[in-house]
């Protein structure tokens, strides 16, 4: 083959891999609430021009967070307490103002060792999927021609 036709052949390669990116940058989004085709919609790489770990660990934290009990929780609460902030605004800053108090007097995380936390994270089943997620985003032939 010519060099002609080994050039061509590398600038299709190289659109098909970044129509895919942007594919998944819009699933993505789309699995996160987000609008696919927002404002911000611009050609940069999935990482958005940070490195390949940081962005392996934001999509991990992502990820976690999509499948996690509280995020659930947050869902159904966020309508009821936004119509209640809307109709009594002085109400919920009170109300916000005497939990944080409490929180503050309280010092819940006086009672949590951090040994315990950490065995607990360790023992955690979904610490291998974080990790595995971690790695599986991140772009390590980037990394690689970065470092050269």
């Amino acid at each position: 083959m010519s060099d002609g036709s080994d050039k061509l052949a590398r600038s299709r390669q190289a659109i098909v891999e970044h129509v895919r990116r942007k594919a998944r940058r819009r699933e993505e989004r789309a699995n996160d609430g987000l609008d696919a085709a927002g404002p911000d919609d611009e050609d940069t790489p999935f990482d958005n021009g940070r490195g390949g770990w940081l962005g392996g660990l934001r999509h991990a934290a992502r990820s976690w967070w999509r499948h996690h009990p509280a995020q659930l929780a947050l869902q159904l609460a966020t309508p009821a307490l936004s119509s209640f902030a809307r109709r009594k605004p002085v109400v919920f800053l009170g109300v916000a103002a005497g939990l944080g108090a409490l929180v503050l007097v309280a010092r819940p995380w006086k009672l949590v060792s951090a040994t315990g936390l950490l065995v607990a994270l360790l023992k955690s089943s979904q610490l291998s999927g974080l990790v595995m997620s971690a790695m599986s985003a991140a772009d390590f032939e980037k990394d690689h021609q970065r470092y050269r």
